[in-house]
């Protein structure tokens, strides 16, 4: 093997090593995201248990996502929830059309959001349409 390819072999044996310690990195930081995630709900699971309206959980919070709420949530729940402010009303097949995602990944999504209380979803017919309940307007 002449020095050269030896040379190369050396080379290609550090690049491989910074990437494993970058990939490392990286998973410990998802890690810390996945834990702080897990948190969050166990902590808003205990808030709707204490919960004493009858109401649904989701209704009775009235949750509804202003700027701070959009950033506390995920970047994929966030693009569906700004999709519906554009939208105003829509299946998650339309929805699916404006993000470019699969229909099942923005129904998951869309239903995930409506059980956190930040959509309100209806049925008619066989479709069903999520939107953002806005709050109601009070006259001065």
């Amino acid at each position: 093997m002449s020095s050269n390819e030896t040379e190369e072999k050396l080379k290609m044996a550090v690049l491989l090593t910074k990437i494993i310690d970058e990939l490392h990195e990286a998973n410990e930081k998802l890690d810390l995201l996945v834990n702080s995630n897990s948190k969050l709900l166990e902590t808003y699971g205990k808030l709707l248990k204490t919960q004493s309206s009858k109401k649904s959980p989701a209704s009775a919070l009235k949750l509804e996502p202003d700027a701070m709420a959009l950033l506390s949530l995920p970047m994929s729940l966030r693009k569906t929830v700004m999709v519906l402010y554009k939208l105003e009303k829509a299946t998650a097949t339309e929805i699916a059309k404006e993000t470019k995602r699969l229909r099942a990944v923005e129904s998951a999504s869309a239903n995930q959001l409506a059980r956190l209380g930040y959509l309100r979803k209806e049925r008619k017919g066989r479709d069903v349409y999520f939107y953002i309940e806005q709050p109601l307007e009070t006259e001065r």
